[in-house]
């Protein structure tokens, strides 16, 4: 579910509503890069607005790669974190589908820059029959969104490891404790989603 948080003056200083992470994959180092995982999409209260957040987690699970990113892309990717299918194909889904129709599949999704503190990702296709791998520019909010939908592996490279937080740095808030579940929360706390269920 989606959580309101806030963040203070510093990356280091998030206080967020995180319960249970989303794993799309392992974890695994592999030619500088480290496989991560889905910890979750969230609505970042800052500088008198609201924003959403993507976090990326490593298999370790102790350190996260925070990315801001748009509404309609955190929408697309909390529907896949979620299962929900809608009755007709988003952009995204759209995008896996013509994938598949056209004979190739995602190999790989990688956040592999930042340019004035905009991360940038490159997404990897695969053609079936010739095994010939192309690679995409993109946003990683797309790139994220399609590879939940394909289930293809997303890894970060280690030249954005100073861009991580260690996880222990995202604290719970008291009322989200494992122990609570969903049913006992009333439709007024932070834990509903602005997104829907």
């Amino acid at each position: 579910m989606l959580s309101v948080f806030s963040i203070g003056a510093k990356r280091t200083d998030y206080i967020c509503g995180c319960r249970n992470v989303m794993w799309l994959m392992v974890t695994e180092e592999k030619d500088g890069e480290i496989r991560v995982g889905v910890l979750g999409v969230y609505k970042v209260k800052g500088n008198d607005q609201e924003e959403d957040v993507v976090f990326l987690v490593d298999e370790s699970n102790r350190m996260v790669l925070p990315i801001w990113i748009g509404e309609p892309e955190a929408m697309s990717i909390q529907l896949a974190l979620q299962g929900v299918k809608p009755q007709r194909p988003i952009t995204h889904d759209l995008i896996a589908n013509m994938l598949e129709e056209l004979g190739y599949e995602m190999d790989k999704v990688k956040i592999d820059g930042l340019i004035k503190s905009v991360f940038t990702a490159t997404i990897y296709l695969k053609q079936l029959k010739s095994d010939r791998v192309v690679k995409i520019d993109a946003r990683p909010s797309d790139s994220i969104a399609i590879a939940l939908r394909t289930g293809c592996q997303i890894y970060v490279d280690r030249s954005l490891g100073g861009q991580m937080i260690p996880k222990d740095r995202l604290k719970l808030p008291e009322e989200l404790s494992a122990e609570k579940d969903e049913d006992e929360y009333s439709d007024d706390e932070e834990i509903n989603s602005p997104y829907g269920p």
